[in-house]
């Protein structure tokens, strides 16, 4: 069940190319169908050099392409244009005396820009021009460069957003995730609270969800590249507005949280865990109303599942051991040919295994070691070894029964005050989400309603003359 369609709807085009190279790679399909699907994307960039290889290749000849040379002069023309007049901006900004104010705040810092070298809106804008021209020539660096300067000079809250995503973009294509990672929790930061100008502006939030949507599709290149990426995920996507924005335009991603989850050694698991089961149960109940419940459509529905979270489904709620180990074998080929998870494959194989043990052995308290080779996906001699294994490691209270092939579970009981902590756990987080959500609620009555004292101030100090213009 291949996802690259659903994820690059959201995706700048620049960004799917790697994963049409993955698939290319993976044979998922004809490589005709995914050379014509590049040069349909690289019509709308300036990568011509790029785009000439792709159509040679796809007609089997020498010849460039006459679309894409007919644009070559105007973008050699456009690109030398905007490097001359971005050049004067960057000399500037290397000057002595505005290095020694480079980092106070904006407007101080413009102010003597203004003073010094009659700086203007138009020069800043011609960093932001210049660095699409690179974007779209493929020139990531000089992009990142461009945009960087541009977030320091600009005042603009709607262009300072948008070149936050297109560094964003340079940073993952050029593939360095410790810089990918802090512009993608500033970005966070700016949907999660959007600058305003005026104090009694409310978030848009339709606007707020479109934007989420985005953020958690490019959100993937940077959490499974980042060392740390995987647990950043999880904290971002178990947020109630980004559950929110993944059950409404987003429910593939519950494959990538599910993996994250599965394989994650936090120790708040099998909380994460509960909450997973919740939400993939909550997903499959969606599906039944939107589909019918007729048998055949049902059984359509089952096939179109996602096998990592029908693995979640089957074995968590469910309690079926038999379709909990069909969902895993699927899971194999799914996780080879995805962009994202292919790294993950063994690492998530063993640790499902692990928990469809740990589940067996809640139901059974002597078990075949045979019966459950099976279950896990392991001939008899590999699943042997593996109990053997998993018991020793995780220091279970079992006993090996060589004779009989058997392995026996000692009696498990959970703590009282185990079960109390996992009940509270997130007592502390969910009341301080409630109050914060109170508070930003009370300013923007708080906010609406100097709007509303402010304009009836200005009707009664028309009628006394005393406004601040006739003093």
């Amino acid at each position: 069940m291949d996802l690259t369609n659903k994820i690059a709807t959201l995706l700048d085009r620049h960004m799917v190319l790697p994963l049409l190279d993955f698939l290319s790679k993976k044979e998922v399909y004809p490589e005709k169908d995914l050379l014509k699907a590049k040069y349909e994307l690289l019509k709308t960039t300036n990568m011509i050099d790029f785009a000439n290889s792709i159509h040679q290749q796809l007609n089997s000849t020498e010849d460039n392409s006459p679309e894409f040379e007919a644009k070559r002069p105007q973008v050699l023309a456009t690109y030398e244009k905007l490097q001359t007049a971005s050049a004067k901006v960057i000399t500037i900004l290397q000057d002595p005396s505005v290095l020694a104010v480079l980092k106070q705040e904006k407007n101080v810092l413009r102010s003597f820009l203004e003073k010094k070298f009659k700086f203007t809106n138009a020069m800043v804008d011609t960093l932001f021009d210049f660095a699409q021209c690179e974007f779209q020539i493929g020139s990531y660096q000089g992009a990142a460069d461009m945009l960087f300067h541009f977030r320091i000079l600009s005042t603009d809250v709607e262009k300072n957003t948008n070149a936050l995503w297109g560094k964003l973009a340079c940073e993952i294509l050029l593939q360095k995730w410790d810089i990918a990672l802090e512009e993608l929790m500033k970005l966070k930061e700016i949907i999660d609270n959007p600058p305003s100008s005026t104090a009694a502006a409310v978030p848009n939030n339709t606007q707020q969800l479109i934007q989420r949507s985005y953020f958690i599709a490019w959100s993937l290149f940077v959490f499974f590249n980042h060392p740390k990426g995987r647990d950043a995920l999880i904290e971002t996507f178990m947020q109630p507005a980004y559950i929110s924005a993944i059950q409404t335009t987003c429910p593939w991603a519950l494959r990538y949280l599910t993996a994250c989850i599965v394989t994650t050694k936090n120790r708040r698991k099998n909380t994460l865990l509960k909450e997973l089961v919740r939400l993939v149960a909550s997903e499959r109940e969606l599906n039944s109303i939107h589909n019918g419940e007729a048998q055949q459509q049902q059984q359509q529905q089952q096939q179109q599942q996602d096998p990592l979270t029908g693995f979640i489904y089957t074995l968590y709620t469910e309690y079926n051991f038999s379709e909990a180990h069909k969902s895993l074998a699927q899971c194999v080929p799914v996780l080879e040919k995805d962009f994202f998870l292919e790294t993950m494959k063994d690492e998530f194989c063993e640790t499902a295994r692990t928990m469809v043990f740990e589940s067996y052995v809640k139901v059974y308290r002597e078990i075949d070691i045979g019966v459950l080779s099976a279950t896990l996906g392991l001939s008899r001699d590999e699943g042997e070894k593996w109990v053997v294994d998993l018991v020793r490691g995780v220091r279970m209270d079992a006993k090996i029964d060589s004779e009989n092939n058997t392995v026996i579970m000692g009696a498990q009981y959970t703590s009282v005050f185990q079960n109390v902590i996992e009940r509270t756990r997130n007592l502390t987080f969910r009341t301080n989400l409630l109050a914060s959500n109170i508070e930003k609620r009370e300013v923007e009555l708080a906010s609406r309603r100097a709007g509303v004292t402010g304009v009836d101030g200005k009707k009664e100090s028309k009628k006394g003359g005393n406004s601040r213009f006739n003093k």
